[in-house]
């Protein structure tokens, strides 16, 4: 991964390299084009009005024409950088730097013929193909005519940008003038528009326009949470305290921010004017410059103002297309907020009043990632709640408990520190998951420990001693071959040559030395008996067990000299009695633990059976006080569902576990050790010393306490942070998640009100005035 960041990064200062290459020649190749342009031959002088109506595009630059018109031609080319969100462009015409003014850039073709005049290191445009400056600022000046009458919402007819329309007393044709005349509406079909008054935006048009607002909170949110994470790191445990608090303010303020409706008085909430204007509706479709396949339909009234209707007023199908309306438009987006007389947002938002779920759904969701970021960076919110509550409470020294008794009549509260001393029992999982795992054994779970109750009661399993035999560690005689051995590690080290030695080559030496089996009759005939037995092996397990055995050993016997294998019982049977040639085996070490996995599977299978019967006879320890940990108590380990070894003494303990040195994963074995369990020797010395997490009393009335010894008081600032995640990430999913489904509800019934008020409404045209 570094190395492809590094690539990339390596690609960028290329690539920026390369850039600058190009835009340095490019603006060389302009200074070098202006340089011979300055002896391009002068057609006339500027006169004194081009001159005038240049000054407002000098004055700022700092720059002086002269006196001497160009002609210039070429292509057009905008070019410049981008470093670091900044950006430098240059537009030219045959490589000359050129300086458009007004709109002559709405003027530029892909060949252009230019009249200019040389102002410093660029040249200044008088005439552009169809544009010539004088008229260019004449539409500007006309453009910010009719701006200023829309702002200002002066009663009459907008003014055009046209030449013709901008001439008031320009002669209208006898034919418009009759038509005028005879229709009134006429002048709006030619694009005119009137404004015919103007006023300010109500109390209803402002919530429309602004919502409720609030969305500040979110950010609020983030800020607390992203400072309360902050505080649970190690880095800042110097300065946790303070970014916890600052991450607590964070929250309040959010929330304050939440609750409280913005201000009337807020910038964006004063009232903005709206002109009510009359004209002709069109819908156009503009095509996009940048890619002719793509259209967008507009609305305007006249050929002067963009319209933006309500999104439901757009959808219904009376709109009044090509019919000259009147609507009420404010004056800085051109947003309608009446149409006609019948269609007003004031009118709806007193009648269907809106409900706001959008800010509640994204509060929702804040707290969704929020408990999902907590929950991973602290699994144990009880925990951490308990080791917050001794950090606001001042706990003191632990309390020590040397007897059940004391423990019983006195817990220690919640959120304090306690030590427990004495003798006590790993607990016995009944629950059934742990049965799911251990294949039907109830497992031994140390990090339950009963102090001073009842011992369990294990009844004995009645298994043979024909399928006991084969469970014995005796049952196989193996025992490495000496002499093979010796040969190997001499071949080694000679291959070493007196280097120092490989810890992995010599345990793959001696995984390759063989194992010489003796007085495998012996074995042959303990099986037969477990086979013959009639509660021993059933006949399935009986036949499994030979057909995995003869699999496994991959005997062979001496037929006429030629070494044939050997593929049923009975006769490896027959070549393993006494004095054969298979009554001693060798095999690998991979042969043989397949052949002890193939036993251990058949004596499990009479097992499996007993242990059934017997699971309903358990009797679990009842009384004294159960004590609970995250991890083991004392000296026991916790044992994990599926594990083969129960117990396993810990460091520096000085009393042995219940299952000390026995590894034996076997169904028998477990519930050997289920039984040792429940003799004198399960109880074991235990220390328990840690933060109470939990406490109280199961059904059966026994008290019980849950202390974590993990719990330091180093963690106690970042245990303050993540309750305070956790309580403010709650907070944000339970407030929002009922009022989002509230407001989701109303806003529901609130359309379905509104679109069959829109359906009975008459379409906004000439009938329906103001």
């Amino acid at each position: 991964m570094d190395t492809i960041i590094i690539v990339l990064k390596v690609g960028l200062i290329l690539y920026g390299i390369y850039s600058f290459i190009v835009y340095m020649s490019r603006r060389s190749d302009n200074r070098g084009a202006l340089k011979d342009f300055r002896n391009a031959p002068v057609l006339r002088r500027i006169t004194d009005e081009e001159k005038s109506a240049l000054q407002p595009f000098l004055m700022g630059q700092k720059l002086t024409v002269d006196d001497n018109v160009r002609e210039l031609s070429g292509a057009f080319l905008r070019h410049g950088l981008s470093t670091q969100g900044s950006s430098t462009e240059h537009d030219t015409i045959g490589d000359v730097d050129v300086l458009l003014p007004y709109d002559a850039i709405d003027y530029v073709e892909p060949h252009n013929q230019a009249l200019v005049v040389l102002a410093g290191k660029c040249a200044v445009v008088i005439r552009l193909n169809g544009f010539d400056l004088l008229e260019g600022r004449q539409r500007a000046q006309r453009q910010q005519a009719q701006d200023q009458q829309w702002k200002r919402g002066e009663i009459g007819a907008l003014p055009s940008l046209d030449e013709a329309g901008a001439d008031t007393g320009a002669a209208v044709p006898e034919a418009v003038a009759a038509s005028i005349a005879t229709d009134p509406n006429a002048r709006y079909q030619r694009g005119e528009v009137d404004i015919l008054s103007q006023r300010t935006e109500t109390p209803e048009e402002i919530e429309s326009r602004v919502g409720r607002g609030g969305w500040a909170s979110a950010f609020a949110w983030l800020l607390a949470f992203v400072l309360l994470w902050v505080a649970t790191w190690d880095a800042t445990q110097a300065v946790s305290v303070y970014l916890m608090g600052a991450g607590l303010l964070a929250g309040l303020w959010a929330a304050w921010l939440f609750v409280c409706k913005p201000p009337a008085t807020a910038q964006v909430r004063q009232p903005q004017p709206v002109n009510r204007v009359r004209g002709m509706l069109n819908q156009i479709a503009v095509v996009n410059a940048g890619n002719a396949s793509v259209q967008n339909v507009g609305l305007f009234i006249g050929d002067k103002l963009s319209l933006v209707l309500p999104s439901h007023w757009r959808t219904t199908a009376s709109v009044p297309y090509g019919e000259v309306i009147e609507a009420e438009l404010r004056t800085s987006d051109f947003s309608a907020v009446s149409f006609g007389d019948k269609w007003s947002v004031a009118d709806e938002w007193r009648r269907f009043r809106p409900a706001y779920w959008g800010r509640h759904l994204l509060h929702l969701v804040i707290g969704l990632l929020a408990i999902g970021a907590v929950a991973l960076s602290a699994p144990d919110p009880r925990g951490e709640a308990a080791l917050a509550a001794q950090w606001l409470t001042n706990g003191g020294t632990a309390a020590i408990y040397g007897e059940a008794g004391q423990l019983a009549d006195k817990p220690p509260r919640w959120g304090s520190r306690a030590r427990m001393e004495g003798e006590g029992r790993c607990e016995i999982d009944m629950s059934g998951r742990a049965e799911e795992h251990n294949r039907g054994v109830p497992a031994i779970d140390c990090s339950f420990v009963r102090w001073n109750g009842t011992a369990p009661v294990i009844p004995a399993l009645d298994i043979p001693p024909s399928v006991l035999a084969l469970a014995e560690p005796g049952f196989l005689r193996a025992t490495e071959n000496h002499a093979m051995a010796s040969l190997i590690a001499m071949l080694r080290m000679q291959q070493m040559g007196g280097q120092a030695s490989d810890p992995l080559a010599a345990y793959r030496a001696r995984e390759s030395v063989p194992l010489a089996v003796r007085g495998f009759d012996r074995s042959v005939a303990m099986i037969d008996a477990a086979c013959k037995d009639a509660a021993g092996l059933s006949p399935a397990a009986c036949e499994r067990l030979q057909r995995e055995l003869v699999r496994a050993i991959d005997a062979t016997v001496d037929k006429d000299g030629v070494e044939t294998p050997v593929n049923t019982w009975q006769a490896l049977a027959t070549s393993a009695a006494a004095g054969k040639e298979n009554a001693d085996l060798v095999l690998s070490r991979q042969q043989l633990a397949s052949v002890q996995r193939a036993l251990a599977q058949a004596v499990d299978s009479v097992v499996a059976a007993k242990i059934e019967s017997a699971l309903s006879a358990i009797v679990p320890a009842q009384g004294g006080v159960l004590l609970a940990s995250p991890t083991r108590i004392g000296n026991a380990r916790v044992q994990a569902p599926g594990e083969g070894s129960d117990d396993v003494s810990a460091a520096g303990a000085p009393v042995a576990d219940v299952a000390e040195d026995d590894t034996d994963s076997s169904l028998l074995a477990r519930w050997t050790r289920l039984q040792r369990n429940a003799t004198a020797e399960g109880l074991k010395p235990f220390t328990l010393e840690g933060l109470v997490t939990a406490s109280g009393k199961d059904t059966t009335g026994t008290p019980w306490v849950r202390v974590d010894p993990s719990l330091d008081a180093s963690r106690m600032t970042a245990a303050g942070a993540h309750v305070l995640w956790w309580l403010f990430a709650a907070g944000l999913v339970l407030v929002n998640g009922v009022l989002f489904a509230l407001r989701w509800t109303q806003g529901s019934r609130r359309r379905a009100r509104l679109e069959a008020d829109i359906a009975t409404r008459p379409a906004p045209g000439t009938s329906g005035l103001f």
